[in-house]
């Protein structure tokens, strides 16, 4: 079984980042939780325009981009 993790979407960064400077802080994305989640590869599709990948975490099937994947192991 392949397992990766995938980098948050641009809007879940943008959240944090908001977040934290409304608490007059830093974002810290070296321990973002959403970084470091392993999610499950099912399988790489290339596109037409951009590639992606599904992936699969807590029994739920999401496709994301593949230049969001990355630290892809084989377990």
């Amino acid at each position: 079984m392949k397992t990766c993790c995938v980098n948050p979407s641009w809007g879940e960064c943008h959240a944090c980042e908001e977040a934290a400077e409304h608490f007059d802080g830093n974002p810290n994305c070296a321990e973002c939780e959403r970084k470091k989640k392993r999610y499950e590869l099912l399988e790489i599709v290339p596109g037409m325009i951009d590639d992606y990948a599904f992936v699969c975490a807590d029994g739920k099937i999401q496709k994301v981009s593949l230049d969001r994947v990355f630290d892809i192991r084989e377990e």
